[in-house]
């Protein structure tokens, strides 16, 4: 009889165990529902570190996530991370990167494995947080609050959280990532709709000149501007610049820019290349440019048809090349003075050119010259004078075309991260009489 009994008393505890372990089960997959449902990962941290210490009834934890190569703490629950720093255990490791670095758990007690961590530290769980193969960082707890160690039970519990967290942690991380990647396309979509609406949209023609351009951003969004501005029949105003970033950021100060030069010209037909310069660069640092990294080059001529001169001023950019027909000489417009967007109240100097038949302005930005060939050799300002006396035979828009065939040639094999944005503009003075396509 009373074997009867204690069979049935084992049997009526093994149901009550098994009991237990379903209803700790469903818990946890409840907590791992729960879990999952998160995105915000700071709240991912502190819901994941509330149920750990829970569900293995521990006192006190911390967790820590892989940020630039090292275990940095995020959650800490009655400890910090010089504690954990200080609980040495193999290799010369804490227990903590121990632990990342193996991605294996650990549960020690001071009696059991001889380690002293220390009087008031009696046992200690670690286990990596990892979603497929790749490990985010650690969840370490600190003794039980019934004074006893870690069981493997408890490890085993602890990591069907962990494995809810590490999963919630990979969703969040990678919806962050495609956040940032849909706001980083919705900036350049922004960038380039801005960029478009200060370059010209068509064929520039102007009477008298032969007028080429091209223009090529290294990616989806460039720094570099043109533009042609004309008032009455005799008289054009061109501009071409390059901003010193990229993105949104430069396309707004260039928009600026362009507007600023434009609101000049229409306040006064005869203010000079050399005062718009001063009012462009005095405006530009007066709260639009805000960063010591942002700057702008610019180059602005003034073309008189009439009196067959053009007044030019010279910031910083690369100095255009103007071919002499008459003299039969190449001379470079470096007249002016600093780039535009940093230093208030300059003064820039303004020089002068005759212009006849057959005379040239080739103007361009430093992603000509800085083309590179794959042994790194960059194009170079040489190697365009090269080019400008080679082609200057060709009408406008031919020469461009060459031009950027011999960057072509030059750069072909060369990765993409030696390409930068590039601006040809040239203006050839045309006969009386003659069409742009003439020579």
């Amino acid at each position: 009889m009373q074997e009867t009994i204690t069979t049935d008393d084992r049997v009526f505890e093994l149901e009550a165990k098994l009991e237990e372990t379903r209803l700790k089960l469903r818990d946890l997959a409840t907590m791992g529902a729960v879990i999952a449902s998160i995105l915000d990962i700071e709240t991912i941290l502190s819901v994941v570190m509330e149920m750990s210490i829970r569900t293995v009834e521990g006192e006190v934890g911390l967790i820590q996530l892989s940020e630039a190569d090292r275990l940095a703490s995020k959650v800490m629950w009655g400890i910090d991370d010089n504690s954990i720093k200080a609980m040495t255990y193999k290799d010369n490791l804490d227990i903590s990167t121990y632990c990342f670095n193996n991605q294996t758990g650990i549960v020690i007690d001071n009696s059991e494995m001889g380690i002293d961590f220390g009087p008031t530290i009696n046992c200690v769980l670690v286990l990596p947080i990892k979603a497929r193969a790749r490990c985010h960082g650690t969840i370490i707890i600190v003794n039980k609050t019934t004074g006893g160690i870690f069981s493997a039970e408890d490890k085993d519990n602890l990591e069907i959280l962990v494995n809810y967290a590490a999963v919630a942690i990979e969703n969040s991380i990678l919806l962050k990532e495609s956040l940032q990647k849909q706001k980083f396309e919705q900036e350049l979509a922004i960038a380039k709709q801005i960029q478009e609406t200060i370059l010209p949209d068509e064929e520039i023609k102007i009477k008298g000149v032969d007028i080429g351009a091209f223009y090529r951003p290294a990616r989806e969004v460039g720094g570099d501007y043109y533009d042609v501005m004309t008032f009455g029949d005799n008289e054009f105003l061109m501009v071409i610049g390059d901003v010193s970033n990229k993105g949104i950021p430069a396309a707004m100060v260039m928009s600026a820019t362009a507007a600023i030069i434009r609101s000049e010209l229409a306040n006064s037909h005869e203010i000079k290349p050399a005062q718009i310069m001063a009012n462009v660069n005095n405006i530009l640092c007066d709260g639009i440019i805000k960063s010591r990294e942002m700057f702008v080059t610019l180059f602005i001529a003034r073309f008189s048809m009439a009196q067959k001169k053009v007044a030019f001023c010279n910031a910083g950019h690369l100095p255009p090349l103007f071919w002499d027909a008459n003299n039969n000489k190449m001379i470079e417009l470096k007249l002016g003075g600093t780039f535009v967007g940093q230093f208030p109240g300059i003064n820039y100097a303004e020089g002068e050119v005759e212009i006849d038949y057959g005379d040239r302005i080739f103007a361009f930005t430093d992603g000509l010259t800085e083309a590179a060939d794959v042994n790194g050799n960059l194009f170079g300002l040489e190697r365009v004078k090269q080019v400008f006396m080679a082609e200057k035979d060709l009408p406008a828009n031919r020469f461009c075309a060459r031009v950027r065939e011999w960057v072509d040639r030059f750069s072909n094999g060369a990765g993409e991260d030696t390409i930068d944005d590039f601006t040809l503009f040239e203006i050839r003075i045309l006969p009386e009489g003659s069409n742009a396509q003439g020579i």
